[in-house]
């Protein structure tokens, strides 16, 4: 074919990379295409971007479009269109829809099959007639090549084993996807080696982590242990992150997991609330004694590294929620506590359960919650600047020594307070405050001793 195909990444930062660019090049590589790639990020300037992209003189131009790229391709489009009139624009992913005027062609859900089609009729967009067609994740190509290494090395590369999740949480984009494919089957051999020559391989290619986007790694605990050992078996050159359930670890996890050497292995753990009926009201099933039992294991027999998640903002939580699932996910000492702001993300059941509640959130990317019927604009941006504070003083390991003693006599919530008060006795930011201040700021750190653990300031 003689068609000149560039496949387009607008990533958030250098260090990202986008797995769609490449499942698709191999998607249609027995066709003989070969479609060129290209990353960009969005502090790229534009006219940097567009002098790229012309350069190339392409016939089709593909983009992947996210909410963290979407406002940027809303003004990179229209100018694209006008330097190159003739060229087809293809749109997919999550925000596709909502750019659908600025492109020829948008494809929704998996993209692997319709874009094979597409070729198959040479890619001539006004004769693409969408179908139900999809390629079974077992049944794709490997996305990578050797050659890709000079890409990727040092960089967040992405990898998956499963699609589809059957938790439903409302907030999450996987709550409508009926999917539950597996690539591997934990019990067949062929499998498992191809699995392990398929993680040499991502080795190879001297990543910075490899991230595997599974939404629950560890649904299929057999498979996800096969997989952990594989990577205990032999010396890896960068970190594998997990996004697990910790509701579903065992014992026999924990003690595969004693023996992971530092540095190998991340955990990602969605804990959302500690208060149970909280998560149950926005469709997530969660035991809070077992994730907490599981978090300290984890703490204390392994070298994994644990990044835990928390969410503001989400039905029936009061910000004194919020403050206690600090408190209570602080005293398992993760290396990193992420408390994230709920995004009221479009297609997803929380959009529904927000507008019939008269909540109030942003409508452009990415869709940061305002006020809820339980919290106001005002605590929701205090829980703000708690995350700030963790991120300053808890996520970068320098205290953790001073964290757990305090956290014998106090709350972890009431810590953050007083050094909110610090912060704005001072007048400094809430970020971009250099090591030195820090430590400055730590320094000054006094609780009255009369308020005991379990009273907040």
């Amino acid at each position: 074919m003689n068609t000149k195909i560039l496949l387009v990444a607008v990533n958030s930062s250098w260090y990202q990379s986008n797995p769609t660019l490449y499942y698709l090049r191999e998607a249609i590589r027995d066709l003989g295409c070969q479609p060129q790639l290209r990353s960009y990020t969005t502090q790229d300037l534009m006219m940097d971007v567009l002098n790229s992209i012309y350069g190339h003189r392409p016939d089709l131009i593909c983009f992947s479009a996210y909410i963290w790229n979407r406002n940027y391709l809303r003004m990179l489009l229209p100018d694209l269109k006008t330097l190159l009139p003739k060229a087809g624009i293809v749109i997919g992913g999550p925000e596709a829809s909502r750019l659908a005027n600025l492109a020829d062609l948008v494809i929704e859900g998996p993209g692997e099959a319709a874009f094979r089609k597409l070729a198959s009729i040479g890619f001539k967009l006004k004769d693409f007639q969408p179908g139900p067609e999809t390629i079974a994740l077992r049944d794709l190509p490997f996305p990578y090549r050797p050659e890709d290494q000079a890409d990727l090395a040092g960089k967040l590369l992405y990898y998956e084993t499963s699609r589809g999740c059957p938790f439903a949480c409302a907030y999450c984009l996987s709550a409508l996807d009926p999917r539950n494919e597996r690539r591997f089957k934990s019990d067949d051999p062929d499998d498992l080696m191809r699995l392990s020559d398929e993680l040499d391989a991502l080795d190879a290619l001297k990543p910075r982590t490899v991230k595997f986007v599974d939404r629950s790694f560890n649904l299929h605990p057999a498979f996800a242990r096969a997989l952990w050992q594989i990577l205990i078996s032999q010396p890896r050159s960068c970190e594998w992150h997990f996004e697990i359930y910790p509701e579903l670890l065992t014992e026999d996890d924990i003690r595969l997991l004693e023996s992971v050497p530092p540095g190998l292995v991340r955990f990602e753990v969605g804990v959302q609330s500690c208060n149970d009926a909280i998560n149950l009201a926005c469709g997530r099933h969660s035991d809070w004694p077992k994730a907490k039992k599981m978090l300290m294991a984890l703490m204390n027999r392994t070298e994994v590294v644990t990044h835990a998640d928390l969410l503001c903002g989400l039905p029936e939580q009061t910000l004194e929620d919020v403050l206690k699932s600090i408190d209570e996910l602080a005293i398992c000492h993760p290396a990193e506590i992420q408390l994230g702001m709920l995004k009221v993300l479009p297609d997803t059941p929380m959009c529904d359960l927000a507008s019939e509640r008269g909540w109030l959130w942003s409508t452009h990317p990415p869709y940061t919650i305002f006020q809820t019927d339980r919290m106001s604009f005002e605590e929701l941006r205090h829980c703000e600047i708690l995350a700030r504070l963790l991120n300053l003083y808890w996520n970068k390991g320098e205290f953790t020594a001073q964290w757990r003693d305090l956290l014998k006599s106090y709350p972890a919530s009431l810590v953050l307070s007083r050094l909110r008060d610090i912060h704005t006795l001072e007048g400094y930011p809430f970020h971009s405050v250099s090591k030195g201040k820090r430590e400055e700021v730590f320094g000054q750190l006094r609780i009255n001793g009369t308020q005991k653990k379990g009273k907040r300031g």
